[in-house]
């Protein structure tokens, strides 16, 4: 499989838009759109981030051993959009949403410092 094809199935299979994806590489969405639909080319710090925000390696993002769950055809996207975690993203509000992909496309180390940055932020004032 081309790894364009993968880009735009495995953004559908987290239930993200185009124009979701698209800020989060800080391009345009119309970047982003040629991107999936093999008209530009991805970067490679693109792809670097996609890996990231996909949990997957780079070399699976360009279709080395891709486990078969992330090229199953036979997904009904139409059905998946119903998946109950994919409908509690949708209901976040876009700064909620960016929150979620910035955790995701985080290192371990990254991941940890964002918790702590948030409980310190949201600790109770000690007067």
């Amino acid at each position: 499989m081309r790894y364009v094809e993968l880009v735009k199935q495995l953004r559908r299979r987290n239930g993200l838009t185009q124009q979701q994806v698209a800020d989060f590489l800080h391009i345009d969405r119309s970047t982003y759109a040629y991107y999936e639909g093999g008209r530009t080319k991805i970067s490679v710090e693109s792809l670097l981030n996609l890996s990231r925000l996909y949990q997957i390696t780079l070399g699976q993002m360009v279709g080395e051993d891709v486990p078969a769950d992330i090229l199953a055809d036979d997904t009904d996207y139409s059905t998946a959009l119903i998946d109950d975690s994919i409908v509690r993203f949708a209901q976040l509000s876009r700064e909620e949403q960016y929150l979620v992909i910035l955790y995701r496309s985080g290192t371990d180390q990254q991941r940890r410092e964002l918790l702590m940055q948030a409980n310190e932020l949201t600790a109770p004032d000690e007067d």
